[in-house]
């Protein structure tokens, strides 16, 4: 059997200074910016290099990659004496539509109440913008290249909200609410919590009603008070598989959501399989499908959906409202 060949013999093939300086490249795309101390240290951690320079030769090396184009500044104690690589020598070709929905998709996010999700996500963009270099011809904003104005609007409240039942939801104890119902005014609910959901119209948790033993899609604004009780929950959220099936142009360009599966597919159909515990979020979504769409299974939410939709049609002709809602 023959042997992995040793570092010795693997420099015997190639310019090892070169290979330092590509290293060092490398590493300074990585990180952007380090010291002579870091960067040693990284050196030293490379089996091929195994040992650290002084200043004098990382000098030297450094001076070599501006040569060639790299824009690293000299470093003074205005970086922290740091070798800092200004811009990403091998930037990553996105046209500027692609950029825009990126951004876009940045700014929807910085609306919505869960503030983890959207700095995880302004920070992949802040690593997008270092990949694909400055270009002010994609009219970019502010420093970072990417990432356009924060909203105007003070979003704090709501994140509170939507932060305080998302804990209340891991930590699965039940709670204790004063809530006012529409119709049958303030009541004192027990209920397991699951899920808090986001609905065009506001914040919702999902949870059990321990007295009726029915989940419940619970409106936050119209939670008055809560408490939460020693008591655990004791049932998880009951899950809905629902099978709907897409018909023509909306087939061919439909994209699937997050925990949605393709079950069946042919040139001007498919069916679209998932499983969920609210189900009032995705009736919403395809009745906007209008003739294009069809729930398949269960019998439950079919009947549902043609209820609702014969109430809009009555509604609309002047008829007496049905009186079913999703």
């Amino acid at each position: 059997m023959a042997m992995a060949s040793a570092p010795s013999e693997v420099f015997q093939n190639i310019n090892i200074s070169a290979y330092r300086v590509l290293y060092i490249l490398l590493m300074l795309v990585r990180y952007r910016s380090l010291n002579m101390v870091e960067l040693n240290r990284l050196l030293y951690e490379n089996p091929m290099i195994g040992r650290g320079y002084n200043s004098e030769t990382l000098t030297k090396y450094i001076n070599t990659l501006r040569e060639v184009g790299c824009r690293i500044p000299r470093s003074t104690n205005r970086n922290d004496y740091s070798y800092e690589l200004l811009r990403n020598p091998f930037p990553l070709a996105l046209e500027a539509k692609e950029l825009s929905v990126a951004c876009k998709l940045l700014d929807i996010l910085a609306r919505q109440p869960d503030e983890v999700l959207y700095q995880d996500y302004r920070r992949l963009m802040e690593d997008l913008s270092w990949a694909v270099g400055c270009n002010a011809s994609l009219g970019l904003e502010e420093e970072t290249g990417l990432i356009p104005a924060s909203p105007m609007r003070d979003l704090g409240l709501w994140r509170q909200r939507y932060n305080e039942f998302k804990r209340y939801c891991q930590e699965a104890f039940a709670l204790d609410l004063a809530y006012a119902d529409p119709e049958r005014g303030v009541q004192t609910l027990s209920v397991e919590p699951y899920e808090v959901l986001e609905r065009e119209t506001g914040l919702f948790l999902l949870g059990l009603d321990r007295g009726s033993q029915e989940q419940r899609l619970l409106d936050l604004d119209r939670i008055a008070s809560v408490r939460q009780s020693p008591s655990k929950n004791r049932r998880s959220p009951v899950q809905v598989t629902v099978v709907f099936a897409l018909y023509g142009r909306l087939a061919k360009s439909y994209r699937l959501y997050p925990d949605e599966r393709l079950v069946y597919s042919s040139n001007t159909e498919i069916h679209v399989k998932t499983r969920l515990a609210e189900t009032s979020g995705l009736m919403l979504r395809l009745l906007k499908y209008g003739a294009s769409c069809q729930i398949l299974s269960p019998d439950g939410l079919r009947d549902v959906m043609r209820q609702h939709i014969e109430g809009l049609l009555s509604a609309m002709s002047g008829k007496p409202d049905l009186g079913a809602t999703v």
